[in-house]
C-alpha cells in the first residue's frame, strides 16, 4: 500500500501505558503507526479488507487494537462491506471482527472502550484460570466463572488458554 509519512503519526515511543494519547498516538516497539483518522489511510485499509470479504473472507482479528482510537476503528468496520453471499453467507451478514486488546487492569485504554465494536481478547481468562490448576487458587472459586470475575460477556469475547 502506497502509504507517505503523511499517513503516520508522528514518531514517538510508548514510554507511559497510563497515557491513553500516547499509547494511541505512539510506535508500539519501534513499528511504524498509521493514522487511522486520515481519510486516506482509511479508505485503503477498508479497501483492503472488502477485497478479502470478496474473497469469502468471514472475519479478521485486529492486532494490537488497543493502540488504535475507538472511533477510527468504529468508523472503518462500519465502512466494511456485507459478506459475500457467493460463499454462502447470508444477506446481510457482517464480518466477524476480534481485537486484541490486552486490559489486564491498571491502565488508562480498557476492554470496554472495545466491546462495542466487537469481541476483544479476554487475556484475563487464561490467566485467571491457570492459577486454579496451577493450585494458586482453588477451584471451588470457579462457580461463578464469568462476568461476576470482571470478565467481558462471552458474546463480546473471545476465550483462550495460553
Amino acid at each position: 500500500v502506497p502509504y507517505s509519512s503523511l499517513d503516520f503519526n508522528p514518531t514517538c515511543g510508548i514510554s507511559n501505558y497510563n497515557d491513553a494519547n500516547q499509547v494511541r498516538n505512539c510506535e508500539l516497539v519501534g513499528l511504524r503507526d498509521l493514522n487511522q483518522g486520515n481519510s486516506y489511510v482509511r479508505d485503503k485499509v477498508v479497501e483492503f479488507l472488502d477485497h478479502l470479504i470478496d474473497l469469502g473472507v468471514a472475519g479478521f482479528r485486529v492486532d494490537a487494537a488497543k493502540h488504535m482510537w475507538p472511533a477510527d476503528l468504529a468508523v472503518i468496520y462500519g465502512r466494511l462491506k456485507n459478506l459475500n453471499t457467493d460463499h454462502g453467507f447470508a444477506s446481510g451478514s457482517k464480518a466477524y471482527i476480534v481485537q486484541e486488546v490486552i486490559d489486564m487492569g491498571g491502565e488508562a485504554i480498557s476492554k470496554s472502550e472495545y466491546t462495542g465494536l466487537g469481541a476483544i481478547t479476554e487475556f484475563r481468562h487464561s490467566d485467571s484460570i491457570g492459577k486454579a490448576f496451577r493450585g494458586k487458587d482453588q477451584l471451588q472459586y470457579l462457580r461463578n466463572w464469568g462476568t461476576a470475575w470482571g470478565f467481558a460477556a462471552s458474546d463480546r469475547s473471545l476465550v483462550f488458554v495460553d
